[in-house]
């Protein structure tokens, strides 16, 4: 049966994240690039175009990766404009050479020796958040375990106190609505009041460590700066952390609940990580392969281009549909079946590719191999209630379920 080629861009919600895989799948064999009106992006299905734009950086720039779908109104600028908020372009966000010369730096953070420092910590963290459920089951594991535990441990390791974790984690998700959903005026507007002071806690917080540095990351940077506003200025390091605060804990709290999804739903998976421990770094690798909690990335095209024989204008927005180019047929064999022994497991695209490849990956690959490692010790017969309807929050960028309600 032949995919309705017309009908894409009409069919195509960019954020309804329930289920996009058939849609996608028709994508690529009919129409791997198309135009979709709703939020004005060309969207890419294919993983060699979604590959190839990242490493063109020139022909795509990542001018637009943290820009609103919803554009900011005049209210919500005067807002931003009075209350301060200063970020500036860093990372993900950011192009050459400004973006060469603070990735050089951030890169030495997210060492694989730096974060197994950082190992001891992580695993009391994951015990102690394992310990709090023994005796409460059924409970729903996103509300009592993942959606605390990455930020304990992203927190920890920037150096940010226990005590505001509750408060930063909601800030997080509130910036992540704003950018990222499409929020009525009004919405937008009490959105923003909330992300103001999440901008003023960072400030403080990079302020405090200038005064009173230790063995976190936050830290580590300002000793690298070395009072030097030419290698890094104050107001960089708070928008590397505020970036780092919101990306480096949502998304992996999706990704381990993409993985207890899928391995709960088919036992056999479960049984075989309970029985085979060292298995599970490989097992969470094809699950960012098949179900990646960075679902798509954006880039902006800064001149006239053309994507498998359609042509792109520059200034046009894109969107990269990770999670379709992590199942092209053309480059992962059965690519909708979980296969963690496949021969090309890391040429998977959920941390991205190229010169804004993911800096936080060796944190996200040990603190998830930690907790799945813990659970399946403490609680290997964790299972999934059953008839539970699994819902995602309505976004473009970030997929993984609300809830999940589980016993053991």
């Amino acid at each position: 049966m032949r995919c309705p080629i017309s009908s894409f861009g009409k069919d195509f919600d960019p954020l309804d994240l329930s289920d996009p895989f058939p849609l996608l799948a028709c994508a690529r064999r009919e129409q791997p690039v198309f135009y979709s009106p709703a939020i004005d992006y060309w969207v890419v299905t294919s993983y060699d175009d979604v590959k190839a734009i990242f490493q063109d950086h020139d022909t795509y720039t990542a001018a637009n990766t943290i820009s609103p779908i919803v554009p900011f109104s005049e209210a919500v600028k005067r807002l931003l404009a009075e209350g301060d908020y200063s970020p500036e372009p860093v990372l993900s966000n950011n192009v050459p050479p400004s973006h060469s010369r603070i990735r050089a730096l951030v890169n030495r953070l997210f060492t694989p020796r730096r974060m197994k420092s950082f190992a001891p910590a992580i695993h009391r963290i994951a015990e102690r958040s394992i310990e709090r459920l023994r005796e409460r089951a059924p409970v729903d594991i996103v509300a009592e375990l993942t959606f605390e535990y990455p930020a304990y441990v992203l927190f920890h390791v920037l150096g940010v106190p226990d005590t505001d974790v509750p408060r930063v984690k909601a800030w997080a998700g509130n910036r992540i609505k704003l950018y990222y959903g499409r929020p009525s005026a009004e919405e937008q507007i009490e959105m923003t009041r909330r992300l103001i002071p999440f901008w003023h806690y960072v400030v403080d917080l990079v302020r405090g460590k200038l005064e009173r540095p230790a063995d976190d990351l936050t830290s580590d940077l300002i000793r690298m700066r070395n009072g030097d506003d030419s290698v890094l200025t104050i107001n960089e390091i708070a928008s590397c952390m505020i970036t780092l605060l919101v990306a480096g804990h949502e998304t992996t709290t999706a990704q381990i609940n993409n993985a207890l999804l899928h391995c709960l739903s088919q036992r056999e998976l479960w049984q075989r990580l309970c029985e085979q421990p060292e298995a599970i770094p490989q097992f969470l690798e094809e699950m960012m392969r098949y179900d990646p909690s960075i679902c798509t990335w954006r880039r902006l095209a800064a001149r006239d281009s053309v994507i498998s024989g359609v042509e792109i204008p520059a200034g046009a927005n894109l969107l990269l549909m990770l999670n379709s180019a992590n199942r092209d047929e053309k480059t992962f064999r059965e690519p909708d079946a979980i296969i963690p022994a496949r021969e090309n497991l890391k040429d998977h695209l959920a941390f991205g590719y190229g010169i804004h490849y993911c800096v936080g990956a060796p944190l996200a690959r040990l603190e998830m191999a930690i907790l799945l490692e813990a659970l399946t010790r403490e609680l290997p017969d964790l299972r999934l209630l059953p008839d539970q309807k699994i819902e995602y929050t309505r976004n473009i960028s970030f997929r993984g379920p609300v809830a999940l309600h589980v016993t053991w």
